[in-house]
């Protein structure tokens, strides 16, 4: 078997209690709620870029981020447009004399959700960083 060297594990166990002190559920909590709400804006951003402005820009000006809620072991953000038409836009619509022609959907939200869902990691690992550098400075959030 190969030796790979020498491991203090006394270090090791400093590092994890510094973490386990520094963190608690406030703490987290905190950092969970800034962090959805940095990813909503993100993602309110690349909505209103998307959406075209319209004859009105009610639209795009419509897109709105709620407040973070915690629901049990969850927490939810919403993005919302409470815009009469938004859904049609986002999604496609019938139309025409019988409702026979179909107006394609932009998905505006929905493409963009999905580029954030594909950032999300990176996103995480560079706010964990963040707050691993704050705790290891002898800063709590």
């Amino acid at each position: 078997m190969a030796n790979w060297g020498k491991f203090e594990f006394g270090e090791f166990e400093n590092f994890a209690k510094t973490i386990k002190k520094s963190l608690d559920e406030r703490v987290i909590e905190r950092w969970i709620r800034e962090f959805l709400l940095e990813m909503a804006y993100r993602a309110e951003r690349k909505i209103k870029k998307r959406t075209k402005v319209g004859e009105t820009g009610d639209l795009r000006r419509n897109w709105t981020v709620g407040k973070v809620e915690r629901r049990g072991n969850s927490f939810v953000v919403e993005i919302y447009n409470n815009t009469d038409y938004a859904s049609f836009v986002e999604y496609g619509h019938r139309t025409g004399e019988g409702l026979t022609k179909w107006v394609e959907g932009r998905f505006m939200m929905t493409v963009s959700m999905k580029e954030i869902e594909r950032d999300l990691p990176k996103f995480i690992e560079k706010k964990q960083m963040e707050l691993l550098n704050q705790i290891m400075n002898g800063r709590k959030g």
